[in-house]
């Protein structure tokens, strides 16, 4: 029996002072992503199945048509967008940098708020590092920003022929048998980085020059980590996360979807305002 009071589990709920940080911290990022030349899109909840081609093996809500085409309940915003961008409105619009707020869901009842940012450039990414940094100071918030480039533990998996499930579910025992993979997974700092970048195999050492390079903003919390695995498997370059106490804050990096280079991120809004009513007390 299903009570007056109850929702379904996963959904998400906000009201009072909760329903009020949702907006403050949603204002707050449009105003950001206004003053840096971005444009508002929402996209529809509702899409065909087959533009999830990525997320087959995700927890995707299936519907369908009244022409029995497969759908789908939005469960990623990134690839939909640039989909809409540039399948739909590239002729109508030069537009190159977008932003959302919107949620996406995924089976059984599983809701995510998010705010979004897109930048068909995919050389704008330290820009778009730089502003989901700015948004978090606006916040107050210092999280943790954990910095890793993919093509690190793609090549380990092709040089070593090893399966790559064991850096993409990061499988420390199997690869800490590993010497030079071990090293690897003990950096945490730039300096230990650049100290170990010469001990390591010669088909590495240029892609942890960049991860390097790629780690030297300007920000006080801050990890590499050479061997971070990616949560979508578009992300195929630079990737980045901010968070505190196992909370995901926002995601993002460079990334190729339908052939266009491109760069963003998402901010887990659900998280932010968690974070915020324990700072409220």
């Amino acid at each position: 029996m299903v009570l007056e009071h109850e929702i379904p589990k996963g959904s998400k709920l906000h009201f009072g002072l909760s329903a009020r940080l949702k907006r403050k911290v949603e204002n707050l990022s449009a105003e950001l992503f206004y003053q840096h030349g971005f444009e508002e899109i929402a996209s529809p909840i509702f899409v065909y199945q087959e533009h999830q081609k990525s997320f087959l093996n995700r927890d995707v809500i299936h519907l369908s048509s009244e022409q029995n085409h497969q759908i789908a309940m939005r469960n990623d915003s990134t690839i939909d967008v640039i989909r809409i961008i540039t399948k739909r409105l590239g002729r109508t619009t030069n537009q190159k940098k977008w932003f959302y707020i919107q949620p996406v869901f995924s089976y059984p009842t599983t809701e995510h708020n998010q705010i979004g940012a897109e930048c068909l450039d995919e050389n704008q990414i330290q820009d778009m590092l730089n502003l989901g940094i700015a948004i978090f100071k606006a916040l107050e918030i210092a999280p943790l920003l954990q910095i890793t480039n993919i093509k690190i533990a793609k090549l380990c998996a092709e040089e070593m022929q090893l399966d790559s499930q064991y850096f993409d579910k990061l499988h420390i025992e199997k690869l800490q048998s590993i010497s030079f993979l071990k090293k690897l997974l003990q950096v945490n700092t730039p300096s230990d980085l650049e100290s170990l970048i010469s001990s390591m195999p010669q088909f590495l050492q240029a892609e942890l020059q960049y991860l390097l390079h790629l780690c030297s903003c300007d920000y006080p919390h801050l990890l590499c980590s050479p061997l971070l695995p990616a949560p979508v498997d578009y992300y195929d370059d630079f990737f980045f996360r901010m968070f505190l106490n196992n909370a995901t804050f926002l995601a993002g990096g460079r990334y190729c979807v339908d052939k266009i280079g491109s760069c963003g991120f998402g901010i887990y809004t659900d998280n932010i305002i968690y974070r915020l009513l324990k700072d409220k007390g």
